[in-house]
């Protein structure tokens, strides 16, 4: 229980490491309100909490059998005092298990019950990944949305100032229809990031388990989030991932399974103690209390074989967790290569947007907007300079963005937030 409870206080706790990221909102308070009301997650919890309370009472040996029996009473009477040999007799069995038997036991479902621990807490890492993704991909579309909002009404402002030079013959019909073409394309596109927002918040209201009619609060800017810095990801995986520790609890509980059987192929024997009252007196039988003690080993004729075959069995789902292990660290190692590659090519497409790319289509649009105003430039400069900086701020909110959907899928991979990047 206490293994599963670190990777829950960890998610929990990931909103204060967020904030050193990002001013504003963020998805971290979303993130632990998901987890807190997901019905399939309170519905893993309970069956975690069942295979505990299971855990608790294994092992435990067979109850103790108490009879009493009456005993050699005659048939024509069925009297105790009608013959010397009747009498009521006590009788106490208990059967003896094997040592280690009983941590034998314990220890597999002991191992299970960790195993669904482990479960739970890698759901919780999904659907926090979930959560964090979608509301990435909701301020990607908002912002996006807001420069068309922005180009579109500076596409407004040429298309009059086109149509009042084309009325004076200072400029040819096609640049009007150009501008048109334009506009009405960035019109629709608007109606494309409405539909994105609403499917977006609807997954996240879903996540939330909420009743609908939620709205969620966005930033108005994004500022990157470099890549993590050179690290052991599989030391950081295998501290961290519960998957790993699922795959690992499933050996444990097998190979405890194994060890069980072994000892289950061990017979099993009973010992009893009884007391016989006697009521009956004689010259030759005093009519003295009888005890009798007794031990009864069974013949192992199927149980041996059952044994073996179980033990058999268990060794090889302990080899095929082991080996489910190995490959879910093949795949930590691909993804987190995948991720990385993504992460550090959307963090310079980022900074060279910022630095370089966006600066200087700025620039050009203004001085190509100065010398369209006194005849220096023609229509297509002018045209050409503001679709090329409307592509150039929409690609680096994109690739802002993806850092941070980075961060979600890497913090997935391995169960812990990476390590802080480079400057």
């Amino acid at each position: 229980m206490v293994t599963r409870i670190i990777p829950t206080l960890f998610l929990l706790a990931l909103p204060a490491l967020a904030a050193a990221q990002s001013e504003g909102p963020d998805p971290e308070p979303l993130v632990t309100e998901a987890l807190a009301a997901s019905p399939s997650l309170l519905s893993m919890r309970h069956r975690e909490a069942a295979l505990h309370e299971r855990a608790s009472v294994a092992g435990a040996w067979p109850d103790p059998m108490l009879a009493i029996e009456y005993s050699n009473a005659p048939v024509t009477s069925f009297g105790l005092s009608d013959h010397p040999m009747a009498g009521l007799q006590l009788k106490v069995t208990q059967t003896l298990r094997p040592p280690g038997w009983s941590v034998a036991s314990r220890g597999v479902l002991d191992h299970k019950a960790e195993a669904s621990a482990q479960a739970v807490a890698e759901s919780e890492l999904g659907l926090a990944r979930m959560v964090r993704q979608a509301w990435w991909m909701l301020v990607r579309a908002r912002l996006l949305r807001g420069v068309t909002d922005e180009h579109l009404a500076r596409t407004d402002e040429l298309l009059a100032a086109a149509r009042i030079r084309y009325e004076t013959g200072a400029i040819g019909q096609h640049a009007v229809l150009r501008l048109e073409v334009l506009r009405d394309r960035l019109q629709d596109e608007l109606g494309e990031f409405d539909r994105l927002d609403a499917e977006l918040s609807a997954a996240l209201v879903e996540a939330l388990a909420d009743d609908g009619g939620r709205t969620f609060e966005t930033p108005a800017s994004v500022t990157p989030v470099a890549p993590p810095s050179d690290t052991d990801w599989l030391a950081l995986a295998e501290a961290h991932r519960p998957l790993l520790a699922k795959l690992s609890a499933e050996q444990s509980a097998a190979e405890e399974a194994a060890r069980a059987a072994r000892l289950e192929a061990l017979p099993d024997p009973s010992v009893w103690a009884g007391y016989r009252i006697r009521t009956v007196q004689t010259e030759m039988d005093p009519g003295t209390d009888l005890v009798s003690l007794g031990v009864g080993l069974p013949i192992p004729t199927g149980s041996g074989r059952r044994a073996s075959g179980a033990r058999a069995a268990a060794l090889e789902e302990a080899s095929a967790a082991s080996s489910m292990r190995e490959s879910a660290l093949d795949g930590v190692t691909a993804d987190m290569a995948a991720v990385l590659a993504r992460w550090t090519r959307a963090w310079d497409k980022a900074g060279t947007y910022d630095n370089t790319l966006i600066p200087g289509a700025r620039a050009t649009l203004e001085t190509t907007r100065s010398d369209f105003a006194v005849g220096r430039a023609d229509f297509a400069s002018l045209f050409e300079a503001e679709v090329a900086l409307l592509d150039l701020e929409r690609a680096r909110i994109v690739a802002a963005v993806d850092t941070h959907i980075q961060q979600a899928e890497a913090t997935a991979v391995l169960g812990t937030l990476p390590p802080g990047g480079t400057p």
